[in-house]
């Protein structure tokens, strides 16, 4: 590894151990680095205020790292390839959203073809999971209910009620746990209907071999378009998320160490 390599590694492996102590010996040793480098990184990050360092050894991190989507420059571009081609091929706009704390984040998109049709969620645009559509519960449903429970409140998820008039309200737990249930074995969701502003997206989940959640990768169309292309999107999304998984997995072979040290999970409130 190069310094920035040895760098950067220090600070993902400090990032993932929480925001507890970590301790100097140990990042040395699951770094795969000598005491004398790992001391120089930590005096340059700690000179800089990124890491409190204790008088026994121990640092405490003081800043955020994390990517959107955590794989390579050639996955991304490969992501960014498909997309094209996907709304090329469908004549849709193709989007991949990521989570970020209790938002979905739109990470990159294509235009939709007709220039006069508008998609509001460009890149950036954030959205609760709060609001439990199919995008929410493809992401919600990769977790186990004990992990919702403990980093969601989950009295607090709203969504669209068809039987009482369409309308959106306040969704009991029940209700909640028992649409990720149902959720929960189906890599491949489409929207039954458009949204409020006029959009409907069908959506698959792309992890890694690991089954830890990556991105999702959704197309987006009017309402007014007919909707009988379902099983062409459906077939062309588990076509590429296939692809995805395995140089996911091929990544995951050669990529960075995985950390040894972690902290609880956040709990939600």
């Amino acid at each position: 590894m190069n310094p920035t390599e040895r760098i950067l590694q220090v600070l993902e492996y400090v990032m993932a151990a929480g925001p507890g102590p970590v301790k100097q010996t140990d990042i040395a040793r699951h770094c795969g680095l000598s005491p004398a480098t790992l001391n120089r990184i930590v005096k340059s990050l700690s000179d800089l205020g990124y890491l409190f360092r204790t008088s026994e050894k121990y640092c405490v991190r003081n800043f955020r790292l994390e990517r959107n989507v955590p794989m390579s420059q050639s996955y991304l571009a490969k992501l960014d390839t498909t997309m094209r081609d996907l709304s090329k091929q469908l004549g849709v706009s193709a989007e991949v959203i990521v989570v970020a704390g209790h938002e979905l984040l739109w990470h990159s998109k294509t235009d939709y073809p007709d220039p006069d049709v508008v998609i509001r969620a460009s890149v950036g645009f954030r959205r609760s999971l709060y609001e439990l559509d199919v995008l929410s519960q493809m992401y919600l449903s990769r977790l186990d209910w004990d992990d919702v429970q403990a980093q969601f409140f989950v009295d607090g998820f709203w969504g669209t009620v068809r039987a009482v008039g369409e309308s959106t309200c306040w969704l009991p737990k029940a209700a909640v746990r028992n649409a990720l249930d149902l959720m929960r074995p189906e890599v491949f969701v489409a929207d039954p209907q458009a949204n409020h502003v006029g959009i409907r997206r069908c959506a698959t989940v792309v992890e890694d071999s690991n089954g830890k959640f990556l991105h999702l990768l959704a197309l987006a169309e009017p309402a007014d378009r007919p909707s009988d292309q379902v099983k062409d999107y459906k077939e062309a999304l588990l076509k590429v998320r296939a692809e995805l998984c395995e140089l996911a997995h091929e990544e995951s072979t050669t990529d960075r160490l995985v950390p040894k040290h972690h902290t609880a999970p956040l709990r939600g409130g």
